[in-house]
């Protein structure tokens, strides 16, 4: 009988000591304070609002999980890693890589690496895209869909991606792809002054002769001399001047 009660006791000691750590270990777990890394195209206020842990007086109901799913549904990342030490939850976010901004019916929204049409948020900040602009049947461009259902997108987006193999310092400095609602395609650029007017069709072939059209000639030279660079007949360049009506012909 006292062999039976000391095993009882022993026992109750150990359910009370395993108690007794599983309590201690749910405290270290608390979330007591939050750090937030890796926003670029929104502030931390803002991710932190989406995700509803911006007051601190809610964070005894949060958890490593819950916050990491929450964050996961926003719609600029692509997915979060969270680490909790010492009641201090470190959250590290990835976001989306963008290629360009699109514009439409009044509404701007980003297109990502894989061609998403991701609703551009208030308040974003950073968005430094070439723009897509007045693509024609826009009504086929919807949120959360592929852009590339859009031929004419489809189009504005080949033209970033040639852009960026062939002469990666021109396609920072595109600022606009304006895609006339299916006319010929204009292209404006941050450091030159005169539009590029690319027309339609052999879009590729276009950019390179457009390259070769830069590195050939400075580009003070350009800005100072022309009024717009006219790529739409195959194999020929005209050069708008300043100075006159006329036209230089330039064969490629």
């Amino acid at each position: 009988m006292k062999i039976k009660s000391i095993i009882f006791l022993s026992a109750i000691l150990v359910v009370v000591f395993s108690l007794s750590l599983t309590i201690d270990s749910s405290k270290n777990e608390e979330i007591k304070f939050i750090e937030l890394k890796g926003e670029n195209h929104l502030s931390q206020n803002e991710y932190l609002k989406f995700a509803k842990i911006e007051d601190q007086n809610n964070y005894y109901v949060l958890t490593p999980r819950i916050v990491k799913d929450r964050l996961e549904k926003h719609p600029y990342v692509a997915k979060v890693d969270v680490l909790l030490a010492e009641n201090k939850l470190s959250i590290k976010i990835y976001e989306k890589e963008f290629e360009s901004l699109i514009m439409f019916e009044g509404k701007e929204y980003l297109i990502s690496e894989s061609s998403i049409v991701i609703p551009k948020l208030p308040n974003s900040e950073r968005i430094d895209y070439p723009i897509i602009s007045n693509p024609n049947y826009s009504n086929k461009i919807k949120e959360f869909k592929k852009a590339t259902l859009n031929e004419d997108v489809k189009i504005g987006l080949k033209i970033i991606a040639a852009l960026e193999i062939i002469n990666p310092i021109l396609c920072e400095n595109l600022s606009e792809i304006n895609l006339r609602n299916g006319k010929d395609i204009l292209l404006h650029f941050s450091k030159i002054n005169a539009p590029v007017v690319l027309g339609r069709n052999n879009e590729i072939e276009k950019i390179m002769y457009l390259e070769k059209l830069i590195q050939k000639y400075d580009q003070v030279r350009i800005n100072n001399t022309l009024n717009y660079i006219d790529l739409r007949y195959s194999k020929y360049i005209y050069l708008g001047l300043n100075d006159s009506d006329s036209m230089l012909e330039s064969n490629t």
